[in-house]
């Protein structure tokens, strides 16, 4: 029987905040549908009479580059037709002059060209597209008393909210451990996710239930409730071992549905795929400080354009509205995902108490045997980014203004004397590209990202170029260049996300900052075990979906540095989240790399072993999956299909 199941408890939707005590902002609704659009008017009263001059600043969350068309529409005063078209009255018709300001515009000033009586009221009207994010949204505003200079600006000590609620459901995702025991039931999770990639939780509907497996014990349906809130578990028993999926059909067939599979083992799991997002931003790394504020209420509005970047540097680069609260609960309750870290952008507002505040936030998400959670940051000079991952509470942020490359950035983690990881973010096939050149060695860095948003992002969703940094062996930014120039380094996927969705796909195209996932093969579900599976390269990368993956040489997980006795024997499973078009094992032997073995499998499955006979003393091999294309036959420049990649596996002739 399916039940109503809202995840973490910590995760219990908020509801838009009036206006309370320190607050004279209202505004004329509590919530609008995401993407809609709307004409928001905010009334701002004052107890005391407003001298001509006097007047209100509200910021409108906006964003910019391939983010712009999901925040709110851009304010403007010239086109009242057009979207975003601001305007301002009084109730004793006062002359109010309208002015969008701000370094991005997305600040609205309205000054009073006239006084205004104490009671009266001040109206801002904004009509356009609101945000298709989900969730909570401040309305954040600072008043002038007077016609005073631009420091009489005050912000306000509290701001009162809209809440933006998800579009319809456009497609079923389901959840369930990537490992189970034949006989055994499990937990297996039923989410609505709109078009947006929120979690629709106004989805309703009966969903018909089956199993590849002919002798599954589960319910013939689920059903969506509005108490469900769009997401739904019910209990599955696999009985048959190998793989098995669960499948699921909508009422009238309408919605799309996004599966994945199990290994059934026939006694205990001893080695489980866990899919996991270590990198991911939110405004809480900059101490959710917007466009509209920097430090004890200094506006940007009069600031160069050097303390913008500044600001841009931190949080989420879009003004901040995200936090990680609400990320830790997207990764586990929307995405799925067995483990997650923030990794905040190291600038100078990701303070200590920041940071602190952060551990916070990871400590409470973490569960053992059911979520993970780490402690990060990303480390950003202009070239050769890297997420700086802790599992102590210990380890402290380090800029790359101090720390200006990575053998500085090296030298004061090892100074440090805490357990650390650092993983290389390859975002640019820049020619001049140093990633790989420096002679630190890997000590730290066991591990990199060969996949993220960086694939896809100028692109038109869901058009993707998976192998930008798997490929060329020549190109100075990629892993087959890394590879081939002795770097001993696996591979994992990341989102890079800067929208509070961390694990999200570019499941439509309305659904942007979708990125890769990192999977690991570990004996638990704690930070300890994910920790040393990452460390050991025991791991792969996907570009977004659960794909399940097992590649070992000899008995040797990925990841391994072994001798063989004789020719290597490989052992690969795989099973997709639709049908396999290749699974491929490449090696790089005598500094050239080839397919040694290729399978076109005519399912969604595959499981095979393969020799290779003509290993000759040293050589490394990786897997690579390809699955057929999400959108076979439309117009899209490059790739419509996911991939996956396993970490090496370097052997040496005994």
């Amino acid at each position: 029987m399916a039940a109503a199941d809202p995840g973490f408890p910590r995760c219990e939707p908020a509801s838009a905040q009036p206006a309370g005590p320190g607050s004279q902002l209202t505004v004329n609704m509590a919530g609008a549908p995401a993407g809609s659009v709307q004409t928001l008017r905010y009334d701002y009263r004052s107890v005391t009479t407003l001298e001509a001059g006097s007047g209100i600043r509200i910021e409108i969350p906006i964003a910019y580059a391939e983010t712009e068309t999901l925040l709110f529409s851009p304010p403007e005063t010239d086109e009242p037709e057009g979207l975003g078209y601001v305007w301002a009255t009084t109730s004793t018709g006062a002359t109010v002059k309208v002015a969008v300001t701000g370094v991005l515009g997305g600040i609205i000033e309205a000054t009073l060209a006239s006084p205004l009586p104490a009671g009266e009221t001040l109206s801002v009207f904004f009509r356009g597209k609101v945000r298709s994010l989900a969730g909570k949204v401040d309305v954040r505003y600072a008043t002038r008393s007077g016609s005073g200079s631009d420091g009489d600006w005050e912000v306000a000590s509290r701001f009162p909210s809209l809440t933006i609620e998800p579009a319809q459901a456009d497609f079923l995702a389901i959840h369930f451990p990537s490992d189970v025991v034949s006989g055994e039931p499990f937990d297996a999770a039923i989410v609505a996710v709109d078009r947006f990639g929120n979690r629709a939780t106004g989805y309703t509907g009966t969903v018909r239930l089956s199993a590849t497996d002919n002798e599954a014990e589960i319910g013939a349906s689920a059903e969506f409730t509005a108490e469900a809130r769009g997401r739904v578990v019910i209990p599955v028993t696999f009985n048959s071992e190998g793989f098995q999926k669960i499948e699921a059909v909508a009422p009238d067939d309408a919605l799309r549905i996004r599966y994945k599979y199990a290994w059934v083992h026939r006694d205990r799991v001893s080695r489980h795929h866990l899919f996991g997002d270590l990198h991911f931003h939110t405004g809480s790394g900059a101490d959710n400080q917007g466009l509209f504020t920097i430090d004890e209420g200094t506006d940007l509005n009069t600031t160069g354009t050097n303390t913008f970047k500044e600001l841009n540097l931190a949080g989420d680069h879009r003004a901040n509205f995200t936090n990680a609260v609400a990320a830790y609960c997207y990764a586990r309750n929307v995405s799925g995902l067995d483990f997650a870290s923030t990794s905040e952008h190291a600038s100078r507002l990701l303070t200590d108490p920041v940071w602190q505040r952060s551990q916070d936030i990871s400590d409470r998400f973490y569960q053992p045997g059911v979520f993970s959670t780490f402690y990060g940051f990303e480390w950003t000079p202009e070239l050769n980014h890297y997420v700086v991952m802790y599992k102590d509470r210990a380890g402290k942020p380090f800029d790359h203004i101090r720390y200006p490359d990575y053998p500085a950035l090296y030298a004061a983690l090892k100074a440090q004397g805490t357990e650390v990881l650092t993983i290389p973010h390859v975002s640019w096939q820049f020619p001049h590209h140093n990633i790989w050149q420096d002679d630190v060695g890997n000590e730290y860095r066991p591990i990199g990202e060969i996949y993220s948003l960086w694939n896809s992002r100028h692109l038109v969703q869901p058009d993707d170029q998976p192998q930008l940094f798997e490929l060329p062996a020549d190109g100075a930014w990629s892993y087959q260049y890394a590879w081939k120039n002795g770097f001993r380094i696996g591979v994992i996927g990341a989102s890079d996300n800067h929208l509070e969705m961390p694990g999200v796909n570019n499941e439509t195209i309305d659904i942007r900052h979708s990125g890769g996932l990192a999977a690991v093969v570990a004996p638990e579900n704690d930070r300890d075990a994910i920790w040393n599976a990452l460390g050991s390269r025991n791991a792969y990368a996907t570009t977004g979906t659960q794909i399940y993956l097992d590649f070992s040489s000899d008995g040797h997980p990925m990841g391994s540095e072994y001798a063989a006795e004789g020719k290597p024997s490989f052992t690969v499973r795989v099973a997709g989240t639709n049908k396999l078009a290749l699974v491929e094992i490449v090696r790089l032997q005598d500094g050239a790399y080839q397919t040694v073995h290729a399978v076109r499998p005519d399912g969604e499955t595959s499981v095979f072993t393969f020799t290779d006979e003509t290993f000759e003393e040293d050589a490394m091999y990786y897997l690579r999956v390809r699955q057929v294309d999400e959108y076979p036959g439309r117009l899209y420049s490059h790739s419509t299909a996911d991939m996956a990649w396993s970490s090496p596996i370097w052997i040496a002739e005994k």
